[in-house]
């Protein structure tokens, strides 16, 4: 069990990264501790790129996340619960248009009423809370890309990540969804 722990706790990029289980941040208490928050993980191939996302799932529960006091909008968030929403790929990927060339990356987003700012970040053994993102961590951003949130009729109890795939090489879409907001993601592989 202890092996396990060191392995999930280790920053694992490539292929490898793609076939462990999704990190805890043992740095941290709250790592130690239940959470309210299950941690779940998408898993797809995009040509021989195998990609992998990590992100806690947090439920509405009868309060107004989106645009409310958990998750306001024009607020940097992880971008789910506890440690924050990471991308692992076996190969260079772009995200939102953005280059991740080391396969690895920490997912936060701005959320608006009518528009999320995504951004990427290099920084992936952090814990999530958005007080926590430092200069530091700050400083090792990728990039931020400005993406069209949609509204749809049905109402996600628990915010999920899925994954639209055109082609067995892609390109493909992250899409976001909770409460009544989906965000769609573009993601490719290479090194265009």
């Amino acid at each position: 069990m202890a092996a396990l722990a060191l392995m999930v706790g280790v920053d694992w990029g490539g292929r490898l990264g793609t076939y462990l289980p999704c990190r805890r941040n043992w740095g941290w208490l709250p790592s130690y501790t239940p959470r309210q928050s299950p941690t779940e993980a998408l898993v797809f191939q995009l040509g021989k790129t195998r990609i992998k996302v990590c992100y806690g799932a947090p439920r509405a529960k009868g309060r107004k996340m989106l645009g409310g006091g958990a998750v306001p909008y024009g607020r940097l968030w992880r971008t789910g619960a506890n440690e924050p929403t990471t991308i692992r790929s076996s190969g260079p990927i772009r995200v939102a248009g953005l280059m991740v060339a080391d396969g690895k990356a920490s997912l936060y987003t701005v959320p608006g009423p009518e528009t999320w700012e995504v951004v990427l970040n290099r920084a992936t053994s952090q814990w999530g809370i958005e007080s926590e993102y430092t200069d530091s961590i700050a400083g090792q951003e990728i990039g931020r890309m400005i993406l069209l949130a949609e509204r749809s009729a049905t109402f996600s109890e628990a915010l999920s990540i899925s994954a639209e795939v055109t082609s067995d090489t892609g390109p493909a879409r992250l899409v976001l969804r909770w409460e009544t907001t989906a965000l769609r993601i573009p993601i490719e592989v290479g090194a265009k």
